[in-house]
């Protein structure tokens, strides 16, 4: 198996590969008499760009999201330790502090869980961890270790 990296790197090298030769081709055929080199500039534009186009279509069509799946359960291990930070009510400055860390590197792991989770700010990510889990967090129980 190869990773979805190196499938596209292999497509785009594929690509690049069959334009070289048709280029090449049309030098053997001595097109390049009638057409002026911004023309062949404005093909390998438009072929390039027709072939990210489809690349990249074809690459997120697949990503089919799992409407079945929990959010909570799709976050790392360090953004539900620092979701549960945050639901006791830390800030950013004491999570940081707590980790090792920089605060801008809480703030990263920060925007990374409102982003999974669809959410704009503290306020909402502990009432919607409220609405999921209950009251749990003011037991010290930890949701996401089940």
């Amino acid at each position: 198996m190869t990773s979805p990296t190196t499938r596209i790197i292999i497509k785009i090298s594929l690509i690049t590969a069959g334009v070289i030769l048709l280029f090449e081709a049309a030098n053997l055929l001595l097109l390049y008499k009638y057409f002026k080199f911004d023309y062949y500039l404005s093909a390998v534009a438009v072929v390039f760009l027709v072939a990210g186009y489809v690349i990249s279509r074809n690459n997120y069509s697949r990503k089919v999201p799992d409407t079945d799946s929990d959010p909570f359960m799709e976050l790392t291990a360090k953004e539900q330790q620092i979701l549960q930070l945050i639901i006791e009510g830390k800030s950013n400055k004491e999570i940081a502090a707590m980790n090792f860390v920089e605060v801008s590197t809480i703030k990263t792991h920060i925007n990374n869980i409102y982003a999974k989770l669809g959410l704009k700010n503290r306020k909402e990510a502990i009432n919607t961890y409220k609405n999921r889990f209950g009251d749990t967090y003011q037991a010290n129980i930890h949701p996401f270790s089940t």
